[in-house]
């Protein structure tokens, strides 16, 4: 029951930020608003997570003789 209460509180949060991303003064839409979130949230937690995890796995690979640099640009 907790993890369907936070769950939902997240998903709730989530939408209630893109809503107010698009600075409109109408009646939201959750589903169209679900959808933008989904769209622009989702894609930059999962290249962070992505970045973290080859960060990680930088002194194998300098362990086998392949060298990783990342680098990051703000946009």
């Amino acid at each position: 029951m907790y993890r369907w209460l936070l769950l939902s509180l997240i998903a709730y949060i989530l939408a209630h930020w893109a809503y107010l991303s698009t600075n409109t003064t109408d009646l939201p839409d959750w589903g169209n608003r679900s959808q933008i979130a989904l769209e622009f949230i989702f894609p930059q937690i999962l290249v962070s997570v992505l970045l973290l995890h080859i960060e990680r796995l930088i002194p194998l690979a300098l362990s086998c003789g392949s060298d990783i640099h990342v680098s990051r640009c703000k946009m």
